[in-house]
């Protein structure tokens, strides 16, 4: 971002390009914070559909040239004045700016959740020590953090924050998680980067709306470097092995690094081992027997070239469907052997860097980048959002679930009939049988993507079922496919919760058996029964679709594990668990939620669904419950516990405390 200019250092004409670029949302709702302008206030604004979602803008172009003049004026003076650090204006009137970017009335029952969604304190979802004082005793508490990825690094972050001591364990040489790992050809991420990043992160710059890996692993590493984890972190170092000691009250953990097996006892286990993080390799007769390289897509060899390669790419999920443009283009040919198609969206975006003047914005106008998070947010309602994801039981229809879901199938299948018009063979191979969003959806740039990739002369589709992997390629149908490179993108054992760690409870307690009714599960998926002061972020039902981002999910519940951990310092306990009859009221409650989800389909086959029919992976929870829920559990806060669903997340409710 160096090479982005200081307000005091920009010329008019670079205010005006950069206003220029601005979204008129934003605008409106931080100059009326900043300003109190009541011009700002009365503009109508316009509503229009995007597939499921519902969007408001400015409505008159008249009202958007209004808005960028007024904030050009604002500018200017500011420039002249000094550029001093500006406040952030009456508390009274922040909600109604916040509204203002929305595009709709934000209640003030729901203050508190969007004002921290803004993320104008970015440590806020961290530790509040009652007192307003560190207690000495955290300094006696250890703190295991398993994994350095989205969430290990959240809780990392929040811990060091704290001053709780705490050791990271990464198997791996760097940070970053699934992101280090995964450096397949076209890797990247599929939600905005800035919906894809902490609150602690909020002003790290990025250079794409959709960061491509190499990027994306860049802002891991800023903030192990930022924050100062690296000291507190043993790469390299995989936990093998967690048992509670009743009678100590501490996790015995065996891990496994550059010197060998070690043991360490810490007081409490933060997981943050992730879901997508285990390849998961097929079951096809002959692959150990391919003379070429082989690989999973997250395992992809640091140097591999696919230039003048002959490439097979197995599998037709999100790794696959990325990867195949990009390999495309130099590959001498590529075949994408699929077995089932999944639905795409295209987004304009996708593919296209941060323009220097949106960096501007954000560097240069005090609290855009809070009010522009927001507008991220609000565009994903969870109102919006579960709309969407939900299933009408008196809607009927052979391929979709609801009329939001026929709207959104009619839209996939037109774009997909306009990108395969010259190969109309291709039309019916390519769209997926199942209703859209029963799988994962799939972001793609509107003309660089999967579909475009097969109109190439040297790019081939295999529908015809794998019969086996030969030494020189793979057989279908009867035909062989000559190839030198196989690559498997073929997803990873997301159902396989903390596997391969062996992981023991009290009294020997298995999670095996815990789960072993019906899949993994875990209170505000979170905690489990018999396992005290085990935490996981990023376990069951963590996935989310209950509204704005999953890393928001992810953030709750490394703010849920930290508070209970600082809770247990200033009561003076040992240990927290959930109770077996909060556990299972939760999952009550989640079933019923489940009930509903798109992703329930009996038609579709993916890791949303485990093998007795339900998700693991998936939260269909409505995220502002989730919030509440959260929010608390030692009670720090003034004011009454409020159970919802007969669901209690507080200390001496469903939280046992010894």
């Amino acid at each position: 971002m160096s090479n982005i200019p200081d307000l005091a250092a920009s010329t008019d004409a670079v205010i005006e390009d950069a206003v220029s670029h601005a979204d008129p949302m934003v605008l409106r709702g931080v100059l009326y914070q900043l300003t109190g302008d009541d011009d700002l206030a009365n503009m109508a604004m316009a509503r229009s559909k995007r597939e499921d979602l519902t969007i408001s803008d400015v409505e008159s172009v008249a009202d958007v040239d209004l808005l960028r003049a007024k904030a050009i004026t604002y500018l200017r003076s500011r420039r002249d004045q000094g550029a001093t650090d500006a406040d952030l204006g009456p508390q009274e009137r922040l909600l109604k700016s916040l509204s203002m970017t929305a595009g709709y009335e934000l209640p003030e029952v729901e203050r508190d959740l969007w004002i921290e969604q803004a993320a104008f304190d970015p440590m806020q979802r961290g530790v509040h020590w009652s007192s307003g004082i560190a207690p000495e005793a955290r300094k006696d508490f250890l703190v295991a953090v398993v994994g350095s990825g989205l969430s290990g690094l959240a809780a990392a972050v929040q811990l060091k924050h704290a001053g709780i001591p705490f050791i990271v364990f990464e198997k791996n040489a760097e940070v970053g998680g699934t992101w280090y790992e995964n450096r397949y050809p076209g890797a990247r991420v599929d939600t905005a980067s800035r919906g894809y990043s902490h609150q602690f992160g909020i002003n790290y710059p990025f250079p794409l709306a959709f960061c491509a890996r190499d990027e994306q692993l860049k802002y891991f590493k800023w903030i192990a470097d930022e924050f100062g984890l690296r000291e507190h972190t043993r790469f390299n170092t995989e936990v093998k092995a967690m048992t509670w000691d009743d009678a100590a009250q501490m996790w015995g953990i065996r891990a496994e690094g550059p010197d060998g097996a070690h043991d360490v006892r810490v007081n409490a286990v933060i997981s943050c081992v992730g879901f997508l993080s285990r390849p998961q390799l097929p079951t096809i007769a002959g692959m150990e027997s391919f003379e070429g390289t082989a690989c999973h897509s997250a395992q992809w060899p640091e140097g591999l070239s696919v230039d003048g390669k002959r490439v097979a790419v197995i599998g037709s999920g999100a790794s696959g469907y990325q990867t195949l443009p990009v390999i495309a283009k130099t590959a001498e040919q590529t075949y994408l052997f699929q077995r089932t198609a999944n639905w795409c969206f295209d987004d304009a975006e996708y593919l296209q860097p941060t323009p220097n003047q949106l960096l501007w914005l954000e560097k240069n106008i005090p609290f855009y980048l809070n009010f522009e998070r927001l507008r991220l947010n609000a565009l994903r309602h969870p109102d919006s959002v579960m709309s969407g994801c939900r299933a009408d039981p008196h809607y009927v229809d052979d391929h979709a679930r609801s009329a939001a879901n026929k709207l959104v199938r009619d839209n996939r299948v037109e774009y997909i009939n306009k990108q395969l018009a010259s190969r109309p063979e291709l039309i019916d191979k390519m769209i997926p049988p199942t209703p859209p969003l029963s799988s994962r959806p799939i972001r793609v740039d509107p003309n660089d993507n999967v579909y475009g990739a097969l109109l190439r002369d040297n790019v081939a589709l295999v529908s015809d079922p794998i019969e086996r992997i030969t030494p020189t390629g793979v057989r279908a149908g009867g035909k062989d496919y000559p190839v030198d490179i196989l690559l498997y993108a073929t997803g990873f054992k997301a159902n396989d919760f903390l596997w391969p760690m062996e992981v023991r409870g009290r009294d020997g307690a298995r999670i095996e058996d815990l789960w072993a009714k019906d899949g993994p599960r875990a209170y505000l998926g979170a905690m489990l029964p018999g396992f005290p002061n085990l935490f996981m972020s990023y376990g069951p039902h963590s996935n989310n679709f209950g509204g704005f981002h999953v890393i928001d999910l992810l953030e709750l519940a490394v703010q849920f594990a930290v508070r209970s951990v600082a809770g247990l310092i200033e009561q003076n306990k040992k240990s927290v668990e959930v109770t077996a009859d909060g556990y299972w009221k939760f999952a009550e409650e989640l079933d019923r939620e489940e009930r509903h989800m798109l992703y329930i389909d009996k038609r579709a086959q993916n890791y949303y669904q485990n093998e007795f029919g339900r998700s693991a992976v998936n939260g269909p929870i409505d995220i502002r419950r989730m919030w509440r829920w959260m929010r608390d559990p030692a009670q720090v806060r003034d004011g009454p516990r409020v159970a919802d669903a007969g669901i209690s997340p507080y200390f001496g409710a469903d939280l046992a405390v010894a």
